[in-house]
């Protein structure tokens, strides 16, 4: 008798973890976000996935993401409605502090393009693997994975706004990241990853 209820509340143990997870699919980490345009301008509020603009935000403005209704838009509260708007354009950061870690790294490089690389491969930390979605410079461009933790490196693959990859150790300006669908393991550049 103790077995058979021990095992009818596993069951129903189990069942409510299915509920919550099939309820809480789709919906973002709450956390705020900023709109982040590489020109700076407004970005497009849509009424739907793809539909009519309905008014705009500016670059740096604060944003709560409601829930993620596929891998290019999330849906968000624009004038207390729900209202949509391209994922590619919010990022986790402030985008001043974002521009700044750029310039910082920018001064950083020595010349030498070596020197540079060995630095890079010094710097690296494990982690605990996590995602990360690649965020390129523009919507219509891609990011590239190379094979060093440098631009000048030979590009293994390349990846369009929202695919996910793993991050597997974290350098001082890079990330190396593993493909889940490939097992391919090359280095992409932090300011193109969003998590």
């Amino acid at each position: 008798m103790m077995k058979k209820s021990l095992s009818l509340l596993l069951a129903a143990v189990l069942m409510l973890a299915c509920v919550s997870a099939a309820c809480t699919e789709g919906k973002a980490e709450e956390k705020t976000y900023y709109v982040y345009t590489e020109n700076g301008k407004d970005l497009n509020v849509r009424n739907a996935p793809n539909g009519d603009i309905i008014g705009h935000l500016p670059c740096g403005e604060e944003v709560q993401i409601i829930s993620l209704s596929n891998e290019y838009w999330a849906m968000i509260s624009f004038n207390n409605e729900p209202a949509y708007v391209n994922r590619r354009f919010l990022i986790d950061v402030k985008p001043e502090e974002l521009k700044k870690s750029i310039e910082e790294e920018e001064k950083a490089y020595s010349g030498d393009p070596l020197a540079d690389i060995d630095a890079e491969f010094s710097s690296a930390v494990d982690v605990e693997d996590y995602k990360i979605t690649a965020r390129p410079a523009r919507v219509t461009s891609v990011v590239n994975m190379r094979w060093i933790p440098s631009e000048t490196g030979r590009i293994i693959a390349q990846y369009k706004a929202t695919e996910e990859l793993i991050v597997l150790k974290e350098l001082r300006y890079y990330l190396q990241v593993q493909d889940p669908d490939t097992g391919d393991v090359g280095y992409i550049h932090k300011k193109f990853a969003a998590r």
